[in-house]
């Protein structure tokens, strides 16, 4: 999945969102993820690395449809 630069505040929140309410999201290596996370999140492209990196193939589809709606 490719985030665009106009989908990447939908995404940043979509994202931000569930790893503040799930602590065990990602399944691999949360808390990693979620460092990660803050220093990647400034623009799509990183985003998008980061999201190949840490989401599995259900989570990215979740949030694709996030960004749809």
């Amino acid at each position: 999945m490719k985030i665009t630069e106009s989908e990447l505040a939908a995404a940043r929140h979509y994202l931000q969102q569930q790893l503040e309410t799930h602590s065990w999201w990602p399944k691999e290596q949360p808390g990693e993820a979620l460092h990660e996370f803050t220093l990647m999140n400034a623009d799509a492209i990183s985003l998008t690395i980061w999201c190949e990196k840490w989401l599995d193939s259900g989570q990215q589809s979740l949030l694709a449809k996030a960004l749809k709606h």
